[in-house]
């Protein structure tokens, strides 16, 4: 199937919209788990997303053939993307407040449009410049120009910067120009493959301690976040551009963070709220200046 059977892109974007708006619930689903499970939250998501997936592949009796074409290396640094930014999110949750771990994973899309102008040949020009510091700036004021003074406020802004820079590295490595012409479905059945090895020696060497109201939570979370949330972003992120993506998501930490203001209390000073806006101007302003592109641009790098 290619973008051309589409009457446009507004399936994708659709797909898009459905699967950021599912992930911005993630933190909450993560907060109604012990804490200290967080590699066992990641195993879940990706594990029984996998099952789920694998489960609608032979429902769908897909021929083995399909699935023949391997990893490339392309799927494993995704699939290994991917649990690093999860992983990273998870711990800034748990240790700050769910916008800030929202915001500062939302980097990640900048970063990956940053990098696809660069790696991918898409062009980096002064706006581009003055749109990435945009974004530098609105992180700044998110932090609120505070030093973390604990060591939980300190690990909350590490993990939090590790989430969108490793979030960004996952958008980058499912951009189309690198995936190739695999299916959306072979490409998500990879990357949660490879996820769940990552994670599964992890959570053996370290271990868990759950209960039974925690494990029914990470089941929520495999089949929302891992089996129909990551099935929808990465089926759209193979007929979208980076930068097309990177926009329509970017309205998950808002969700995120009134999600956090609304059941946990947590406040959003003004200026965080600036930085936020900020970092969000800039994602449209992209949005913006890639819908001038013309034409025949944009059709050289469908998928």
């Amino acid at each position: 199937m290619s973008a051309g059977t589409v009457s446009g892109k507004w399936v994708w974007y659709l797909a898009a919209i459905a699967g950021t708006f599912i992930m911005a619930t993630l933190g909450a689903f993560v907060r109604q788990v012990s804490p200290g499970n967080e590699y066992a939250i990641a195993l879940g998501r990706f594990g029984i997303g996998f099952v789920c997936l694998a489960g609608l592949r032979a429902l769908g009796r897909e021929r083995a053939g399909a699935r023949a074409s391997g990893v490339s290396w392309a799927r494993a640094a995704a699939g290994l993307s991917l649990a690093l930014f999860v992983v990273a999110y998870f711990k800034a949750v748990q240790s700050g407040t769910l916008a800030n771990a929202a915001f500062l994973l939302y980097l990640g899309p900048l970063i990956a449009s940053t990098l696809a102008a660069l790696w991918l040949e898409e062009g980096f020009d002064r706006t581009s410049g003055l749109l990435l510091g945009c974004a530098v700036l609105g992180t700044v004021f998110i932090t609120e120009f505070k030093l973390p003074s604990g060591a939980e406020q300190v690990e909350s802004l590490v993990f939090g910067l590790l989430s969108g820079l490793f979030y960004g590295l996952f958008l980058l490595f499912n951009n189309p120009k690198l995936q190739g012409g695999e299916s959306s479905s072979d490409n998500t059945f990879a990357q949660l493959g490879i996820a769940s090895l990552v994670m599964l020696p992890v959570v053996a060497a370290s271990g868990a301690s759950l209960s039974g109201a925690d494990l029914a939570w990470i089941g929520a979370v495999g089949v929302l976040h891992g089996f129909v949330a990551l099935t929808l972003v990465i089926a759209a992120l193979r007929f979208l551009k980076t930068i097309e993506y990177g926009t329509i998501s970017y309205g998950e930490p808002v969700i995120a963070a009134l999600i956090g203001a609304l059941a946990y209390h947590e406040r959003i000073s003004a200026l965080q709220l600036i930085g936020c806006a900020l970092v969000f101007a800039a994602g449209i302003a992209r949005i913006v200046i890639a819908a001038n592109v013309p034409r025949e641009a944009e059709h050289g790098t469908g998928g």
